[in-house]
């Protein structure tokens, strides 16, 4: 009985830690690449934060919301000092000002909104703003629709001031 109990523990310790795997979010985190940058709040910008900072990991930091503003649309020139205004379903807002690569979030511990949610965003002296024309029913990460490239899956990087022909 004894060896059946020693052969059993290693078994169910495996049985118990493959249920932890998540093979979606490891090809997720892994398609990120590799990041030259430090972790940290200018790290990955453009990059959808939610896929490491949503809970899951690998971070440590559980945001609940996080993106990049650019100055102008077409170019990839960050955004900063850009206050970000974030509006959930029960009309409660959060402001968030992006950093010097463009890059700003709210943690689990200063807002988590309800969803769906909208977003402006709004230059620090007031002078010009861009609101969302649609909402965001569940997903928190902007780069996880505002991808690099516009296209039907995505309507391009969020920028601050329309492109001047």
């Amino acid at each position: 009985m004894r060896a059946h109990g020693l052969l059993l523990a290693p078994l169910l310790a495996t049985l118990a830690a493959s249920g932890c795997y998540d093979a979606v979010h490891d090809q997720e985190v892994g398609a990120l690449g590799s990041d030259p940058a430090p972790p940290g709040p200018q790290h990955r910008p453009g990059q959808p934060c939610l896929v490491c900072h949503g809970g899951s990991g690998p971070a440590s930091l559980t945001l609940s919301t996080g993106g990049t503003v650019y100055d102008t649309q077409g170019q990839t020139t960050p955004s900063s000092g850009t206050v970000v205004t974030i509006e959930d379903v029960d009309g409660h807002f959060f402001n968030a000002t992006t950093n010097q690569v463009g890059n700003f979030f709210t943690t689990q511990s200063e807002f988590v909104p309800h969803f769906p949610i909208q977003m402006t965003v709004t230059s620090a002296d007031g002078s010009v703003s861009q609101s969302m024309l649609t909402h965001s029913s569940r997903e928190g990460s902007c780069a996880a629709c505002h991808q690099a490239t516009p296209g039907p899956s995505s309507p391009g990087p969020v920028y601050l001031n329309t492109a001047k022909h």
